[in-house]
């Protein structure tokens, strides 16, 4: 369903998510909950993908941006979700919630190894950071 706020401020808000799009390393369309030019001055990206659905199942090749990238994963229990993380060539394992940040030029991707309930890692890009 399409943004149906009408008025001075529907230009705020959108209804009809996520957003498929294709980045390069993935296997398939990414599902973004935020994109550039969605909002009036906004260039950020926000990726997020059920960790449910993908336990055991590398949503990417590792792969790099020109741009960092921040994983989030919120959760209300520590631990709800456990992902392996690669950057370059280290692997780590991490428990949520967690944040961890990709500077620029990093290869990088993740595998869930635990998560039993719907529960949402984000891949949030910063184009414009400034590091």
């Amino acid at each position: 369903m399409a943004n149906q706020v009408s008025g001075k401020y529907g230009k705020y808000v959108e209804t009809d998510l996520p957003k498929f799009a294709e980045v390069s390393g993935h296997h398939k369309p990414a599902p973004f909950w935020i994109m550039p030019d969605m909002f009036p001055g906004v260039s950020l990206h926000v990726a997020g993908v059920d960790a449910s659905k993908i336990v055991e199942a590398p949503h990417a090749n590792p792969h790099q941006h020109e741009t960092p990238e921040i994983y989030l994963a919120p959760s209300e229990r520590k631990g709800d979700i456990v992902v392996e993380i690669q950057m370059d060539d280290e692997k780590f394992v991490v428990d949520s919630p967690f944040a961890v940040f990709i500077p620029p030029g990093v290869r990088h991707c993740f595998k869930v190894i635990k998560c039993e309930t719907t529960h949402y890692v984000f891949g949030i890009v910063l184009p414009e950071w400034r590091g």
